[in-house]
């Protein structure tokens, strides 16, 4: 019988293919954490070897590793869903620094004032480059003042925090996604429900963006585009299905710079189409697509 309190924060990590990039990051983690108990660290390992992270969890008042030898994408990230024990789940990736040292405070302030809110997302920027990434924007508007907070009905990955209710009610993330824009599909399940997400600027990362563990840029963009297509069909009401389809490849293309296979990626959604036993259709109820309105986006894009 397990007699240790339960933590009120969980954090999630995962990793893959960036040992020397992880220990730095669990390095200036575990500086923040020092002196502090009301935490768990999941550290979720898709190297195919198994590596001693013994000495890495050490600093760690609770730490567990979770390994079986097999890179599952960034679904993985479900298995620290599932072992979270505490209230907040903060999902990090390997290769993100947060510059935040008492951010799970302020996690935690933000889930105390709103108990709707399902998920807070953060101020994000790439190491090196000093404008701002239109993909980093949590929202379809990308002229949103960036240095206020505002409800908002998508989160970006990297450093996103979750009321552990919501995702016991709405589910990780959706094992057709090997990589990319998985966050969308999974935040329009949440604004579905009625749970809401807030952006805070407050909380800021920094994500190096290492290539290593990732597949050529070409293969990645046309991946994404294959994916909003699914997310498209599967949360898009009509008649936004049959935009999100037609007029997002020239959009999405412009914006890879050309770097992007569309024909790959039709490919790779009609075969999708074809699998057996996949998702039907469950499009966003009213009530979602009205406070997407009231946030300021758009359903199209």
């Amino acid at each position: 019988m397990n007699d240790a309190p339960v933590p009120r924060f969980s954090i999630v990590v995962l990793t893959f293919a960036r040992d020397e990039i992880l220990a730095r990051m669990l390095e200036r983690l575990a500086a923040y954490l020092s002196g502090r108990s009301d935490y768990e660290l999941v550290l979720i390992d898709n190297n195919v070897e198994c590596v001693d992270r013994a000495a890495q969890l050490a600093p760690f008042h609770s730490a567990r590793l979770l390994w079986d030898g097999v890179n599952k994408g960034v679904v993985a990230r479900n298995l620290g869903f599932e072992a979270a024990r505490g209230e907040i789940v903060v999902l990090l990736d390997d290769d993100v620094f947060v510059d935040t040292p008492d951010f799970l405070d302020r996690f935690g302030a933000c889930f105390a004032a709103e108990p709707r809110l399902g998920a807070v997302t953060i101020r994000k920027y790439v190491k090196g480059e000093t404008r701002a990434r239109p993909d980093l924007i949590p929202h379809t508007d990308k002229a949103i003042d960036l240095t206020k907070p505002f409800k908002t009905f998508r989160f970006v990955g990297g450093c996103v925090a979750f009321r552990t209710a919501c995702l016991r009610e709405t589910g990780g993330f959706l094992p057709d996604f090997f990589y990319g824009l998985e966050e969308i599909e999974l935040s329009y399940r949440m604004i579905d429900r009625g749970w809401t997400i807030l952006y805070d600027p407050e909380i800021v990362c920094e994500e190096l963006e290492h290539p290593a563990g990732r597949r050529p840029k070409r293969q990645v963009q046309s991946d994404r585009l294959t994916n909003k297509f699914i997310i498209s069909f599967l949360r898009m009401p009509s008649p936004y299905v049959w935009l999100n389809l037609i007029a997002f490849p020239p959009y999405a293309y412009a914006f890879a710079g050309g770097e992007m296979d569309v024909p790959l990626a039709i490919r790779q959604f009609v075969a999708w189409l074809r699998k057996p036993g996949r998702l039907r259709r469950q499009p966003i109820g009213r009530e979602a697509r009205a406070y997407i309105r009231q946030c300021g986006g758009h359903l199209w894009r």
